[in-house]
């Protein structure tokens, strides 16, 4: 997936995945899946897409929803939150190990 916004592109074929979620399987209307991005430049996004019942969904402008897919551009802080809210720890201490603090 590639789009721009705000004249920079964001290109999954161009970046590093670093992880992914998944709720639900296909089968569901409010499936969903998300990939986190990093690029060469530092940038974080979220390629995702699902259902449409998921947040991900499109109205066709006539009150149908049909599944969809977007990038979302993250901040450094977001990126964190993002791998925090789905428990991944271990990538969360591996990229941004020099913002956490212990207790």
């Amino acid at each position: 997936m590639k789009v721009i916004l705000n004249s920079i592109i964001y290109d999954t074929d161009a970046a590093d995945k670093i992880t992914s979620v998944r709720h639900k399987t296909n089968n569901h209307s409010n499936w969903f899946q998300e990939e986190l991005y990093t690029t060469e430049n530092g940038r974080w996004f979220i390629a995702g897409e699902g259902g449409l019942h998921s947040h991900y969904a499109i109205d066709e402008g006539d009150g149908n929803m049909i599944g969809g897919a977007k990038i979302t551009p993250l901040t450094i802080p977001e990126a964190m939150q993002w791998l925090e809210k789905h428990r991944k720890y271990d990538t969360l201490e591996e990229f941004f190990g020099a913002y956490l603090q212990a207790a």
